[in-house]
């Protein structure tokens, strides 16, 4: 079987979302959630704020105390440069972009003498690609905007360098001082953040020049030989809002796999060098943003707060909330039935703008075994819509990859 199927079949499965019974909602949060928008507003007064008195509040809200809800120290909610309703649209055609990326991954004399392949798949993936074992290199690019390149240092590990050692937030105030030994050579998780972002800036950043990228993640592995290696997680914004980067859901409704209820966009690295990017995938492609209207109002950052903390009322011990976003849900409105895939070229998503609660897994509750050793990171979360109010939720531990 040639590589590029066998990489392409991986992402496939990477992009689903696997739940464990490890956490059951309470059956009272559940019916307390469930409530339409309009009758939870009035009972626990949701509040709508302009936009500009929007840093006060926060404030306000940060300084409070929940009964239900613990806030991690020194939290901070980055506010946007605009607020405003967009439609995303996956990208078309981009395909013919392969051997301009790959030449700037790999350099001509290489790409020169790969043998590149084209391909259309029965989900509607068209791609250039190569695949050398021997040298042992891979690229791909998609009609979608998927990109995804291996170099050697990585390409016999590809997503999946070992066992989870340690999660690092750089968009928090974890300490990066921690080193580790790649290849020989001492790399700290700051030095390894910013040559990862510096990576991007360069290399990356203008594939996608509507959306910042950011370096948000950094898990440590090790392999069961003791080699360490860095995945390397990075977020997309518009306008600095996050895109959709933590959930990837199943639609119960439905049997397919293929239709989803949140679609993750964000960057997967992996660093078995100090020096080196060694892979990257984007996943899902790339997507197209288009504003339709500013939002002069959205639901205060403190009233969201008193809202979940009066609809969920029955937790045995507090929840420690470690993040709090704006960001931009994104369900794929693709024709699963007809056979339409999630990922095809051209199709829109239903995007909305949503206050993000995300409360991280303590490490000795987060689930072991193989299935596990190659997830990114592993989170609860609420979403509560900025503009509707409407409610959305994930208590269960969640295997959340990219």
């Amino acid at each position: 079987m040639k590589l590029h199927l066998k990489i392409t079949s991986t992402i496939l499965c990477l992009s689903l979302l696997f739940l464990s019974s490890c956490a059951e909602t309470p059956d009272s949060v559940r019916s307390s959630a469930e409530k339409d928008s309009k009758e939870r507003n009035e009972i626990t007064a949701i509040q709508y704020i302009s936009s500009n008195k929007l840093s006060d509040d926060i404030d306000n809200a940060l300084d409070k105390s929940y009964t239900q809800f613990d806030l991690r120290e020194n939290i901070s909610v980055e506010l946007p440069e605009d607020y405003c309703e967009v439609d995303f649209t996956q990208i078309s055609d981009y395909e013919e972009n392969y051997e301009k990326i790959m030449t700037r991954i790999f350099g001509k004399d290489v790409l020169d003498r790969e043998n590149t392949v084209h391909d259309e798949t029965g989900d509607g993936m068209v791609s250039y690609s190569f695949s050398d074992d021997d040298e042992k290199m891979y690229g791909c690019v998609g009609n979608n905007g998927f990109i995804c390149f291996a170099k050697p240092s990585a390409f016999d590990d590809l997503f999946n360098g070992g066992n989870r050692v340690k999660i690092y937030h750089i968009d928090r105030d974890d300490d990066l001082s921690d080193s580790y030994e790649l290849d020989g050579t001492s790399v700290t998780i700051k030095q390894a953040a910013d040559f990862a972002q510096d990576w991007l800036d360069k290399n990356y950043a203008d594939l996608e020049p509507d959306l910042e990228i950011a370096v948000k993640t950094i898990i440590v592995r090790q392999s069961d030989q003791g080699i360490y290696s860095f995945d390397i997680h990075a977020s997309k914004k518009y306008n600095g809002v996050l895109l959709d980067n933590l959930v990837q859901m199943t639609d119960t409704s439905d049997e397919s796999m293929s239709k989803m209820k949140y679609i993750t966009q964000g960057i997967y690295m992996q660093m078995f060098k100090s020096d080196e990017i060694g892979s990257l995938t984007n996943g899902n492609g790339i997507l197209i943003p288009k504003k339709e209207r500013s939002v002069d109002k959205i639901i205060s950052l403190s009233s969201a707060m008193g809202f979940i903390e009066n609809t969920f009322t029955d937790f045995n011990e507090k929840m420690e909330i470690s993040a709090i976003d704006l960001k931009y849900t994104l369900t794929p409105l693709n024709d699963n039935k007809n056979g339409q895939s999630c990922y095809d070229a051209g199709i829109k998503f239903d995007s909305h703008l949503v206050w993000e609660f995300v409360m991280d897994v303590p490490e000795n509750e987060m689930p072991v075994g193989d299935e596990y050793s190659s997830a990114g990171n592993i989170q609860r979360f609420i979403y509560l819509d900025a503009e509707s109010g409407d409610l959305d939720y994930e208590f269960d531990i969640n295997m959340l990859m990219q």
